[in-house]
C-alpha cells in the first residue's frame, strides 16, 4: 500500500527538496503540504493545506498520515521578535505534530541543527534544543532528528551572511575532517530523510553529517 505524508516547512530549502523526493518516489501515494501561501506548483500526489497554524482543522479531511517531515525554520531577520521566533520554531513544530500522532502519525523527521541543546546559552541552538525535547516527549514510534551544520543550496529568499559561509564552506570542511560540523547539500540531506522513512525496520536515533551519507 502506498503511504500519506505530510510537510511541514515545504517552501523553504530543506522541505522543497524533500517535497521533490517524495513526488518522485514510486512507494508515495500523497503528498499534503501545510503553507501559508500556495507554492507555485502542481502534481497528482500532492495536496496543498492553506493555514495559518491557528486552525489545523482543515487537515480533517486528508485523513491520517504515515509520517511528517518538520523543516520550518525562520531567521532572526525575518523574526527579530524572540517570542514570535519561537512560536513559529517551537510553537508550530509542536502543534502540527501534536495533530499529525491524533491522526495516526507513526513517525517524524525532524530537522534540528548540529549543537542543538535546550540549555545552550544560544538562543538559535536552545530553541533547537527545546524542539527536539519536545518532539520526543510526544512518544510517537519512530522518530528521526536530523542535526546538520551549514546547509548548501539555493534559497528563495536573500541571505546574504549565510550566502558567505556557503561560498567558505569548502575550506572550512577541510579541518572538520568528515565530522559532524561538514556542511552538507540539502538535496543529500532530503535524500537521507526519505530513505529513512521508506525504511520498515529503521530505529529512533539522532542523526549527524556521516549519517546522512
Amino acid at each position: 500500500m502506498k503511504k500519506s505524508y505530510l510537510i511541514l516547512g515545504a517552501s523553504g530549502l530543506v522541505g522543497s527538496n524533500v517535497l521533490n523526493e517524495l513526488l518522485a518516489h514510486d512507494q508515495v501515494g500523497q503528498v499534503t503540504v501545510l503553507v501559508r501561501t500556495p507554492l507555485q506548483l502542481t502534481h497528482p500526489k500532492l495536496t496543498q493545506v492553506r493555514t495559518d497554524f491557528t486552525d489545523l482543522s482543515a487537515l480533517d479531511s486528508i485523513g491520517p498520515v504515515d509520517a511528517l517531515f518538520c523543516c520550518i525554520g525562520t531567521t532572526r531577520k525575518k523574526t527579530p521578535d524572540l517570542v514570535q521566533y519561537k512560536a513559529i520554531d517551537y510553537g508550530i513544530t509542536l502543534a502540527v505534530a501534536t495533530y499529525a500522532k491524533a491522526h495516526g502519525c507513526k513517525q517524524i523527521h525532524l530537522v534540528s541543527s548540529v549543537g542543538a541543546n535546550s540549555k545552550a546559552s544560544n538562543f538559535y541552538l536552545k530553541i533547537k534544543g527545546e524542539v527536539e525535547e519536545g518532539i520526543q516527549a510526544l512518544g510517537i514510534e519512530r522518530c528521526f532528528i536530523y542535526r546538520p551544520s551549514m546547509l548548501i543550496g539555493a534559497r528563495n529568499e536573500s541571505r546574504p551572511a549565510e550566502k558567505l559561509g556557503q561560498l567558505l564552506t569548502p575550506i572550512f570542511d577541510v579541518f572538520t575532517f568528515g565530522g559532524r560540523y561538514h556542511s552538507i547539500c540539502a538535496s543529500k540531506l532530503a535524500q537521507s530523510m526519505v530513505r529513512n522513512a521508506m525504511q520498515a525496520h529503521a530505529t529512533s536515533r539522532i542523526l549527524f553529517y556521516k549519517d546522512f551519507l
